[in-house]
């Protein structure tokens, strides 16, 4: 059987646009637009299609702002943090932009260490390895921690030495065995 195709349809189809926008500009069911795609061999439109790499769905996604940041306007999780959905993979922006930027996977959370909100770009961001390594400088500045090598149980502070936010030394191994309920 064949369909009519008026000129104007024909235009919007090869234009790339959907059945159900051209079914609802020119009043017509979106079954009969299928069809007359169909006759005229146009495949389907498909809006789905993922970039073809992860940075690519990354910088989709992105805008830029002054001063070197970037703001996230994709989709974010319950607690507010950008997530970027590629394929079957869904991972925190933070992550993806941290690798951009560093060439390597981060340890451990990654954080904005700038005053924009939600602000993504690679440089304002820092995994644990840098935190640890920023409040180990903080802590030699002040002069805190300087004396011993080890914690309450021997554990050395060179392989097992962990910074708080405000340069005090603690011990990582201790912290994980507190939080297994281990006693102290």
């Amino acid at each position: 059987m064949s369909i009519v195709v008026p000129q104007e349809v024909e235009q919007l189809l090869r234009a790339g646009h959907t059945d159900t926008h051209i079914a609802a500009q020119r009043r017509m069911a979106r079954r009969r637009v299928a069809l007359m795609r169909a006759q005229l061999h146009i495949p389907p439109f498909r809006s789905n299609q993922a970039p073809p790499t992860l940075e690519a769905a990354f910088t989709a996604k992105v805008r830029a702002l002054p001063g070197g940041h970037a703001e996230w306007v994709g989709p974010r999780n319950d607690n507010g943090t950008p997530m970027l959905c590629w394929k079957d993979l869904r991972v925190s922006a933070y992550r993806v932009a941290f690798r951009i930027e560093y060439g390597r996977e981060p340890q451990g959370p990654v954080l904005p260490v700038c005053d924009i909100p939600g602000c993504v770009a690679g440089r304002c961001l820092d995994d644990a390895a840098a935190r640890n390594r920023t409040r180990g400088q903080l802590a030699a500045v002040l002069g805190l921690n300087q004396i011993r090598a080890h914690c309450r149980r021997g554990h050395a502070y060179a392989e097992h030495g962990a910074f708080r936010p405000n340069g005090g030394r603690y011990c990582a191994e201790c912290a994980r065995g507190n939080q297994k309920g281990e006693a102290a």
